[in-house]
This record gives C-alpha cells, sequence and structure tokens, in this order.
C-alpha cells in the first residue's frame, strides 16, 4: 500500500520490475533513470540482498505538487540477473503498488515466462495477494526481430494472464521503455485516489519529468490526486481539523468491511466537529 508521509507532504508508492534473467528488467530501469530530469530523482543505487542483486531508485513524476503541496514519490524496485534466492523476490514484492512482467517473448522462452508467473503468483499469495489484486502491465523486448516474428497477440493468455495490458519495447533503441511505466502509474494513482476516497484535481502537475526532447511521460494528465487522508496512517496519528476542540469519534465502517484470503480492511471513520474522514486500517496475517 502507498505511504503519506503527512510531515513531509509526501505520498510514496512502490512500483517493481518482475521477470526471470535476461528479460530486460535492468536495461529498462537504467534506461527510465537516464531519461528523468536529474532534480527529480534519487540516487540509482545496485547492492547485494540476498546473495542477489537489487537495483532501485526513486522519482517525482512531477515537477509541480499536487493539490494541498503534496508531492509523489515513486520508488522503483528490481532484480538483476539470476536469482538464486526466490525469498529475495519475496521481500522484494512486499508492499508492491504496481508491477511490470517482463518477459522473453521468443517462442523457446515462453515455457521459462509461464514459470515466472507461476513464481510470482505464489510470491504474491504469502502476503494474501492475487493477480487480479494489484496493478499490473506485461512489457516484452523485442531488440532482436527474430523474438518479435510471430504474433504476440496471445502472449497474456498464454502466460495465464489473459486481458492483461501488453507493450512492446526495444532495449537498443529505447523505444516504447517508458510505455509499460506510464501504463502502470495511471492505475496506481487511481487505487491511491480511491482508497482514500477524496479524489482531489492534479491541476497542472502532469508536466513531464524527462529532458526536453525526450519521449512524453505524463500520467498526471488523467490521474487524480490523494488527499491528506491515508489508508495506512495509523488512528492515533491521523491529522483532524484545528477549527474544532471537540473530542474524535471513531467508529468502524462495518458495511464496509473486506476480507481477502489473509488480508483483512478495516475501514474507520473519524470525526471532529465538523470534519470527517476515513482511514482504512490493512492487516495482513501470515498463515503457519
Amino acid at each position: 500500500m502507498a505511504l503519506v508521509n503527512h510531515a513531509k507532504k509526501e505520498i510514496n508508492a512502490k512500483l517493481v520490475y518482475y521477470g526471470p534473467a535476461g528479460s530486460g528488467k535492468g536495461a529498462a530501469l537504467r534506461y527510465i533513470y537516464s531519461r528523468i530530469k536529474p532534480v527529480l530523482r534519487g540516487e540509482l543505487k545496485h547492492v547485494p540482498a540476498g546473495g542477489d542483486n537489487l537495483l532501485f531508485f526513486d522519482f517525482s513524476p512531477f515537477e509541480t505538487p499536487l493539490a494541498d503541496g503534496y508531492r509523489l514519490r515513486l520508488h522503483v524496485y528490481t532484480l538483476t540477473g539470476p536469482v538464486k534466492n526466490p525469498a529475495t523476490w519475496k521481500m522484494t514484492l512486499k508492499g508492491a503498488d504496481g508491477l511490470v512482467i517482463m518477459v522473453d517473448p521468443a517462442p523457446d522462452r515462453i515455457v521459462q515466462a509461464r514459470e515466472s508467473v507461476s513464481e510470482l503468483r505464489d510470491l504474491l499469495s504469502a502476503y494474501g495477494v492475487g493477480v487480479q489484486d494489484i496493478p499490473l502491465v506485461l512489457q516484452f523486448d523485442c531488440s532482436d526481430a527474430e523474438k518479435c516474428d510471430h504474433d504476440l497477440s496471445q502472449l497474456p493468455s498464454l502466460l495465464d494472464l489473459p486481458g492483461l495490458t501488453a507493450c512492446r519495447s526495444n532495449a537498443e533503441s529505447g523505444e516504447g521503455m517508458l510505455d509499460a511505466l506510464s501504463a502502470l502509474v495511471r492505475p496506481v494513482m487511481e487505487r491511491i485516489a480511491d482508497a482514500a476516497q477524496q479524489p482531489v484535481s492534479t491541476g497542472g502537475a502532469g508536466r513531464s519529468p524527462y529532458d526536453e526532447g525526450d519521449e512524453s511521460f505524463s500520467p498526471g494528465e488523467a490521474v487524480e490526486s490523494v488527499s491528506a487522508a491515508s489508508p495506512d496512517i495509523p488512528p492515533e496519528k491521523a491529522e483532524l481539523s484545528n477549527d474544532s476542540a471537540e473530542i474524535p469519534r471513531i467508529s468502524i465502517a462495518a458495511d464496509s468491511f473486506t476480507s481477502e484470503g489473509t488480508v483483512l480492511r478495516i475501514p474507520l471513520d473519524i470525526a471532529c466537529g465538523d470534519t470527517c474522514r476515513r482511514l482504512v486500517i490493512t492487516v495482513s496475517a501470515d498463515v503457519l
């Protein structure tokens, strides 16, 4: 779940590029990083993690703040090369708000891609999450023309992901490398706004974070911001209006209580004076 830091007025969301070795995950992150204006990005880091290699960075997709002065910060992660320890993927996927699934579209690599997707289902299920519960985008690299000289329209179905948005890219030229990220950011932002239940217009915050002349990346054009109410802020830290000195009243919205596997979502309505906000507490319990 996305995290909101009210002190810094910052919304943080986690995106993960997932896939088997050789699918182009590292190349995708490095290309995206190279196209982001330096003032909007953090450091690109490559560190060992559980015997594997973790590549990550963070950046803001908007040059101007969202409504109420809040800024969106996206944290992008992947594991590069062969992954020796599946637990490393499990930890990398923890708390992800959206995934780009990268696969090699060559016919002789379809079995490997299917196995990778099956492993992804198992890893997400450990957190009580299904592939239908999180924004997903499929990306396949066509740098080698021979890999893409056949019909790729059935690729999502072959991977048991029918209807999934699929993006073709070319790691050598950079063509299409930003499309998957753009396609993913939109539903991630919509889910954050829905969770907050108080969507606010970005008001022109969709200016491209990329250097002038680079490919356009403007998910803000059709994305709504999230308000100060956060689904991940515990009730004792919730910020209420200072316009009233009344004692806050907290009640559970029983009609909106949901349970999915080992994940419980408990909606709380917090009222103080004329101000009322809803917070959703998400509880995940591992089944032993």
